[in-house]
């Protein structure tokens, strides 16, 4: 199986470390992880690879509450500009708001998949990524 290419998009320095170094001793499959620090580098990168799909993410996990762009503006962005990518890359929204109105947003989103609240442990994520790679069988 090809390595996995895993999007984060997270503004917590410690919740990155650890996000990175469970998917980098993933036993199942190899994992390339990129990490953007706020909703505007994530976007960026994006729009740079708006032509290349092969360079798409496989998956996606992006935190609410960031500076310059928070992750339901980037969000929005994605599907504004027509990113094929949200359709067929789980999406997941990781924060720590218990916030009814951040839940609630989801029903925008029906291609999200589940909104996760932090912290999420090794497990919580093997779990996704075993789902996930079952799927692809």
């Amino acid at each position: 199986m090809s390595s996995m290419r895993v999007t984060l998009v997270e503004d917590n320095a410690i919740f990155c470390f650890l996000f990175k170094k469970f998917l980098e001793d993933y036993p199942s499959r190899k994992i390339d992880v990129e990490v953007f620090s706020d909703g505007k580098k994530a976007w960026d990168h994006f729009l740079s690879i708006k032509d290349a799909p092969n360079l798409y993410p496989d998956m996606v996990f992006i935190d609410i509450n960031m500076p310059f762009m928070n992750g339901w503006e980037l969000v929005e962005n994605l599907v504004v500009n027509s990113f094929e990518f949200i359709h067929t890359a789980p999406i997941y929204i990781v924060s720590s708001s218990k916030s009814s109105l951040d839940i609630g947003k989801l029903q925008e989103y029906k291609f999200i998949k589940e909104y996760i609240i932090k912290p999420i442990d090794r497990e919580g994520i093997y779990q996704i990524l075993d789902k996930y790679n079952e799927n692809l069988l």
